[in-house]
């Protein structure tokens, strides 16, 4: 049950987050779309996601996620998503 919460969080804050990653992408190349991903862009998700979406974490705090949770699993994956896509870009080129 926490899992499927935690999955729905995770695509909420990286629907803010991607669309600006792949705009930083376009201008400055993959490397630094992969670092704004994994690092700066989850504050913006989170932003984006307290601006519009505020009320769900209710939701999560009745389920024992706290913010401070929530966002390190979202770090995590980010990281590992983005260290994976670079080692494969690494070795392709």
């Amino acid at each position: 049950m926490y899992s499927r919460a935690i999955w729905k969080y995770y695509l909420d804050v990286n629907m803010f987050t991607l669309p600006f990653s792949l705009f930083f992408g376009f201008t400055s190349g993959i490397f630094w779309s992969l670092i704004i991903f994994s690092s700066f862009g989850i504050l913006i998700g989170y932003i984006g996601f307290g601006a519009f979406k505020k009320n769900e974490y209710f939701g999560y705090h009745n389920l024992g996620l706290t913010k401070m949770n929530l966002i390190k699993k979202v770090w995590t994956i980010n990281t590992s998503i983005s260290f994976l896509v670079l080692l494969i870009y690494i070795i392709i080129n």
